[in-house]
C-alpha cells in the first residue's frame, strides 16, 4: 500500500480491509506467483512459471495409470527439497497411500501429513475452519489447517506449502453419508464443491498454499457430439481452479525390462487450463513405476534446442559447446556430463526472465543468449 492514501482510498481500506485494495506497479512483488516444480522440465516449461502456482487450485485429472499421483507426489518431493523445514499434507480420501511407494520416488515422508478420510464435510471443516455464525467479527468456533499455516505460529503449519486431495471422485458427501444403500444422490457432490470452493480459494490465496486435487476422467455414456468424458465433482473444480492439466498414457510406448515386464510409460500432460501462464500447451514425459519421472535429461535437450542453447544443424547433429554429438541419446550424455542443473537454470531463464535476457544481449551485442550461459562458457 501506498503511505500517503485519499479519503477515498482509507473509506475502501476500511470496508474491505488492509492490502486488499493495492495498485499492482506499486509493488511487482505482491502480485508475483511462485511455484513448485512438478519434477518435468517440459511441464515445467509448458506451464509457463517453471512449475505448478502456490496460493492456487490445480486440478491433474486423467484416466486410470495416467501418472496423476505420481505428479503430485514429484510435486511434493520438489517443494520439500527446497527447504529441510518445509512440510505437506496428503489427503487420502481413497486410502491407498503407500508411504514406501513415495520414499521409492523421492518423497521424505517424515515431512509428509496424511489424513485419512474420504469424508467432504470433514475435510473442508478442517481446512477452512468451522464458521460462528453468531459472531460479527468473523470469529470461528474451530481454526482450520490453512489458519495456522497464516499465522505461522506452529512449525508443523508454518511451512506448509502444498496440499494433495487424492480424490475428488472418492469424496463422500453429507447428503450420501446420510442416505440408505443404493439411493441415487443426484449432483450431491458438485453441489458441495460449488459453496466450499468459494470458501477454499480466498484462503490459500491468503496462506500461499499450492492445492492440488487429483480428478479421474470418465467415458459418458450416449454422447455424439462435444467431449466424451467428464470429471466427477461437476464444473465447479474446473472454475474454481487456475491451473487444470489432462494426463493420458501414451499408445505403444510401455517401457520393459530385460524379462519382459511392463516398468513404465510415457505421459502425455495437456495443459486445458492456465491463469497463470498460456493455456493449451502440451508436453510429454517418462515415468517408471518404482522411480518416478525419468529420462528428464532428454526432455532438456529438446528444450535446449527449442531455445538455441544447443544447436541442431540436421535431423542427426547436435552441437553444444563446441563439441559435435551424433544423435539424441550422445547429446543427452553429453549434457548429463555439463550438468543438467546449469542446463536447466539457463532455460529457465528463457522463459521466465525474457526481458532480462534480452537486455543482456542487447547491451553486450553478444550471440551468447543468456547471463548463465555467458558464464558457463567463461568457464
Amino acid at each position: 500500500m501506498r503511505k500517503t492514501q485519499s479519503e477515498a482510498e482509507k473509506e475502501i481500506t476500511k470496508l474491505f480491509g488492509e492490502d486488499s485494495v493495492f495498485f499492482t506497479g506499486e509493488d511487482i512483488n505482491m502480485v508475483k506467483v511462485e511455484h513448485i516444480k512438478t519434477g518435468s522440465p517440459s511441464l515445467d516449461e509448458c506451464l509457463g512459471i517453471g512449475g505448478i502456482p502456490r496460493g492456487r487450485i490445480i486440478q491433474l485429472a486423467g484416466k486410470e495409470s495416467s501418472g496423476k499421483t505420481m505428479l503430485a507426489l514429484s510435486c511434493i518431493r520438489n517443494y520439500l527439497n527446497e527447504n529441510p523445514k518445509n512440510t505437506a499434507l496428503f489427503i487420502d480420501a481413497e486410502y491407498t497411500y503407500d508411504p514406501e511407494w513415495a520414499a521409492n520416488l523421492g518423497v521424505d515422508t517424515s515431512r509428509v501429513m496424511v489424513i485419512k478420510t474420504n469424508e467432504a464435510k470433514k475435510i473442508f471443516n478442517g481446512l477452512i475452519g468451522i464458521p460462528n455464525p453468531n459472531s460479527r467479527v468473523g470469529k470461528k468456533k474451530a481454526k482450520g489447517i490453512l489458519d495456522f499455516v497464516k499465522e505461522g505460529t506452529d512449525p508443523k503449519f508454518s511451512n506448509l506449502g502444498i496440499i494433495v486431495l487424492d480424490s475428488v471422485a472418492a469424496l463422500s458427501t453429507p447428503q450420501e453419508e446420510e442416505s440408505e444403500a443404493g439411493k441415487m444422490n443426484v449432483a450431491s457432490l458438485a453441489r458441495f464443491l460449488t459453496v466450499e470452493l468459494k470458501k477454499l480459494t480466498p484462503i490459500l490465496a491468503d496462506s500461499n498454499v499450492a492445492f492440488i486435487g487429483i480428478n479421474q476422467l470418465r467415458e459418458t455414456i450416449g454422447v455424439m457430439y462435444g467431449p466424451s468424458t467428464s470429471s466427477p465433482g461437476g464444473r465447479a473444480l474446473k472454475h474454481a481452479c487456475s491451473v487444470m492439466i489432462e494426463m493420458s498414457p501414451v499408445g505403444g510406448s510401455l517401457e520393459q525390462d530385460d524379462d519382459g515386464v511392463t516398468i513404465g510409460h510415457k505421459v502425455r500432460a495437456s495443459v486445458r487450463k492456465n491463469k497463470v501462464g498460456r493455456p493449451f500447451g502440451k508436453t510429454e514425459y517418462s515415468i517408471q513405476y518404482t522411480k518416478g519421472m525419468v529420462n528428464t535429461a532428454e526432455e532438456l535437450v529438446d528444450l535446449a534446442v527449442k531455445y538455441n542453447i544447443v544447436n541442431r544443424p540436421n535431423n542427426v547433429t547436435y552441437e553444444f559447446m563446441g563439441d559435435k554429438f551424433r544423435g539424441r541419446a550422445a547429446c543427452t550424455e553429453g549434457l548429463v556430463n555439463f550438468g543438467t542443473d546449469k542446463i536447466e537454470d539457463t532455460i529457465r531463464t528463457h522463459y521466465l526472465d525474457k526481458e532480462k535476457v534480452s537486455l543482456d544481449l542487447d547491451d553486450d551485442n553478444e550471440e551468447i543468449e543468456n547471463p548463465l550461459l555467458r558464464e558457463i562458457n567463461v568457464g
